[in-house]
């Protein structure tokens, strides 16, 4: 780090003051403007447009534009970092042999921390109002920006196979995923061992996952879960499943994929993107099942038998019949294979509740 890197303060691309700020900074460093520009990648107009407030700085530019100003990255790139460097390592996909075990390196991930009086505007609201009014203040990229932005998550196979709103969902709520898990294995980490989700104060991880088993929800198998996601997301951006190749392997990859189209669904729409619960559930189903695996699970209320897969003892084992989404139709509603070994259904993008 620079000795004169600012860390007194931190600075958002979106805050009110931005332009006013990056002038003062440059004007600090004792830089122009043209060297300026040619530190941050841009050109000297659009350096200039940012002072002047003109135009804000564009996702795939801020790193650049941060770092030249010698400030701390924005907080979606502070908390992108972890998850890019698993993805651009090349990492192996982790084992499935073995069950619960082998994990592998870990890779640290910046906390991510709102403060409790940034939910004082939403006391009384209903749940959608809150999450919509939540949504508003998070710092993430815009739609359109995603695929440039987290491009590190963005699958070019999803979209592909289910429309380019599939692929930007699913980046968008892989990338939500990972920054909530690494907000619950912080918090789990600076209490005693054994400490499960259901005791912190906030964790939307611990809200979604079946509450029957909410005391088994402890570090390691949170850790084993942001795992599994990232797992999900490296084989889905590295040229994606082959033909034949099921996405959802064990049921533990079941609820993260329908964690992930639940974050970056609700996100999304609540940014006008038009993505509603039919729409991303729709697409859960055609990539882990019809017969609805996730909300099966989500829902269950008897406790399975020991050797079942919906047990919790399972669900990191591999699927005795995983679904096979059709990768190469299923955006036009084409046949896919069901969880019987020679099956065919037709797998339903829209569901009406």
């Amino acid at each position: 780090m620079s000795p004169s890197r600012s860390t007194d303060d931190h600075h958002e691309p979106d805050d009110p003051d931005i332009a006013q700020a990056m002038r003062a900074r440059r004007q600090e460093l004792g830089l122009s403007v043209p060297v300026m520009a040619a530190r941050a990648g841009v050109s000297e107009q659009t350096w200039r447009n940012y002072e002047a407030g003109r135009t804000q700085v564009r996702g795939d530019k801020q790193m650049g534009a941060w770092e030249a100003l010698e400030w701390e990255p924005p907080t979606y790139v502070a908390a992108l970092d972890g998850l890019r460097e698993y993805l651009q390592s090349g990492a192996a996909p982790l084992g499935m042999a073995g069950g619960p075990g082998g994990l592998g390196a870990a890779f640290g991930v910046p906390g991510y921390d709102i403060p409790d009086e940034a939910y004082d505007p939403f006391e009384g609201l209903d749940p959608e109002e809150l999450a919509a009014e939540a949504a508003a203040d998070l710092p993430v990229p815009d739609w359109d920006d995603i695929p440039t932005v987290l491009s590190e998550v963005y699958s070019q196979r999803l979209a592909r196979t289910l429309g380019e709103d599939t692929a930007r969902c699913f980046a968008l709520g892989a990338f939500l995923f990972d920054m909530s898990v690494a907000e619950d294995l912080g918090n789990l980490a600076r209490l005693p061992r054994g400490t499960h989700l259901g005791q912190l104060d906030e964790t939307h991880i611990g809200s979604t996952l079946p509450q029957l088993w909410l005391t088994r929800y402890d570090y390691e198998f949170v850790f084993q879960l942001r795992g599994t996601a990232r797992d999900m997301a490296l084989r889905l951006t590295d040229g994606g499943p082959a033909v034949g190749e099921p996405l959802a392997r064990t049921l533990a990859d079941v609820l993260v994929l329908h964690d992930i189209f639940n974050l970056g669904g609700a996100i999304a729409d609540s940014r006008g993107a038009d993505i509603d619960e039919d729409r991303w559930d729709g697409w859960v189903d055609a990539l882990s099942g019809p017969d609805q695996p996730a909300h099966a699970l989500i829902a269950m209320g008897l406790i399975p038998p020991a050797d079942a897969p919906e047990h919790f003892d399972n669900w990191f084992r591999p699927l005795p019949s995983p679904f096979i989404p059709d990768w190469d139709g299923a955006s036009a509603g084409g046949s896919t294979t069901a969880f019987g070994p020679a099956d065919s259904t037709v797998t339903p993008l829209r569901r009406n509740h």
